[in-house]
């Protein structure tokens, strides 16, 4: 029998995956996230992160989301300041540190080397090849990197 609490969870990740595709091609085809839809992707995780935690009677979920929230937007806030990335992407990180940070903090740690792995198997070529890659459209693979670490979570608790 599949719970209340398994259909907030499941909505709450689908939500996630929408908003990623639309934020993906906008930041693959204009390089920004534009602010609206970043906002409405974070509201959307935070509502439902709210709807999990109050169907499992449990809040642990819901601050592990929030705080992973803070911890990236944070380091991706420092990197900003030192000039590797653009705001968008800072923003963007509130969005993907919920997520991460509700599978746990391990995830969080793992979907930030992904992504970041993933951006450099992307750029590297280009940069040796001498094509132009100023500007990286990373919110593609920020998205990629919450979706593989949420993966792995699915496989590590079937595992378990």
């Amino acid at each position: 029998m599949i719970t209340s609490s398994a259909i907030a969870l499941l909505a709450t990740w689908v939500w996630f995956f929408i908003t990623a595709i639309k934020l993906s091609k906008i930041d693959f085809r204009e390089h920004r996230l534009p602010n609206l839809l970043v906002l409405i992707s974070y509201v959307g995780g935070i509502f439902g992160f709210i709807l999990v935690a109050l169907t499992q009677n449990d809040p642990r979920i819901l601050v592990s989301a929030l705080a992973g929230s803070l911890v990236a937007c944070v380091a991706y806030l420092l990197i900003h300041v030192i000039g590797g990335m653009g705001m968008g992407d800072v923003k963007y990180a509130a969005v993907v540190g919920l997520y991460l940070g509700s599978l746990g903090w391990t995830y969080l740690y793992l979907g930030s080397l992904i992504s970041f792995a993933c951006a450099a198997a992307w750029v590297l070529p280009l940069m040796f090849s001498r094509r132009k890659t100023r500007q990286l459209p990373f919110g593609p693979f920020m998205a990629l990197g919450v979706l593989v670490s949420a993966l792995i979570a699915i496989g590590v608790s079937a595992g378990a």
